[in-house]
């Protein structure tokens, strides 16, 4: 992934093209406490580098875009793919390369580690990257004092990935994030060999609310998050084919007026029950509650003026609906 992130870097000077495009995944921007994995297996025995990759037994199979594995990638530590060779599904978590913190010392201060939990059918893979220091911060001020702590969660049963990111200290955003901020999201038939691919699929904007973009390899510019998420950030891909979200495409969903003053409301023409949380662009929860079938009146009069995200839930997926409050 660390060559991945170069070609990004290199392609966005060489051409002046973007291209929209459909994202096989449905992205929801959750709030929720992050909290460090109890009980879990390390799996390096010794410092790592930004060149290190590691393969861990999912316990379950488990789908990336069109891809069933057993087994999950951990390439070059900052993407999860399908495989380590030839052509591959695969997620950007971070979109800079990271190291250990104990890389001078070659004494780990930075575990990589991961849970199985829950009943058969319904498991959740949990690996997480706990106090992750910055190649740049090495190589450019000769520290290691900046760190991240990053969690991905993979959902038997529904195939949803989910990025959690906990407290980070982050000194030099644009030594690290070269195009603007951090580069998360989906990358489809990644060739590992010479790191061509067809589309990358990224977060852009705010990362409290951003939307998805995508982009060529001849693309002139890439999309990115405009800061790095604050503690409690959950970014939630759920494959468009399952779920609330081909029933939003359906158009079963409707929310309207998307420009209110004192209510929103959400026609569901399913019989299913379905979850809301209305956010903030900071991530803070300002009202939550359940939709039923017909149609649903969600008060909005409390939020001050200005943009919102209601997200709609059913356990399996989620849509999200950008609002503005006048």
């Amino acid at each position: 992934m660390k060559q991945f992130i170069t070609t990004l870097t290199t392609a966005a000077v060489l051409a002046a093209t973007t291209v929209q495009a459909q994202m096989p995944y449905k992205l929801t921007v959750q709030n929720q406490a992050y909290t460090p994995l109890t009980g879990a297996t390390v799996i390096n025995t010794t410092a790592w580098t930004d060149s290190t990759s590691y393969v861990v037994p999912l316990g379950f199979n488990f789908k990336i875009g069109t891809k069933t594995i057993s087994k999950l990638n951990l390439l070059e530590m900052s993407g999860i793919a399908t495989d380590t060779t030839g052509t591959v599904s695969a997620f950007n978590i971070i979109g800079t390369a990271i190291v250990d913190r104990g890389i001078v010392s070659g004494t780990s201060k930075s575990p990589i580690r991961y849970t199985v939990s829950g009943s058969a059918g319904s498991r959740i893979f949990k690996l997480e990257l706990l106090n992750a220091g910055f190649s740049d911060e090495l190589d450019g001020h000769s520290t290691l004092n900046d760190s991240v702590n990053i969690q991905v969660w993979l959902y038997e049963g529904t195939d949803v990935v989910e990025m959690r990111y906990g407290s980070s200290k982050i000194s030099y955003l644009s030594e690290y994030f070269g195009l603007g901020g951090p580069l998360v999201g989906y990358t489809n038939n990644l060739k590992v060999e010479d790191q061509s691919f067809d589309k990358i699929y990224l977060l852009k904007g705010s990362p409290a609310a951003p939307t998805l973009d995508s982009a060529t390899l001849s693309s002139g510019s890439f999309p990115s998050l405009t800061g790095f998420p604050v503690s409690g950030t959950v970014y939630r891909f759920a494959l468009k084919s399952t779920g609330i979200a081909a029933f939003a495409e359906a158009e079963n969903i409707k929310v309207f007026p998307t420009v209110c003053t004192d209510k929103v409301n959400v026609t569901n023409k399913g019989t299913k029950e379905m979850a809301y949380q209305l956010l903030s662009l900071s991530g803070s929860v300002l009202a939550k509650g359940t939709i039923q079938n017909g149609t649903n009146a969600i008060d909005v009069s409390m939020a001050p003026a200005g943009m919102y995200v209601l997200t709609l839930l059913d356990g399996d997926a989620a849509a999200s609906y950008k609002l503005i409050k006048q």
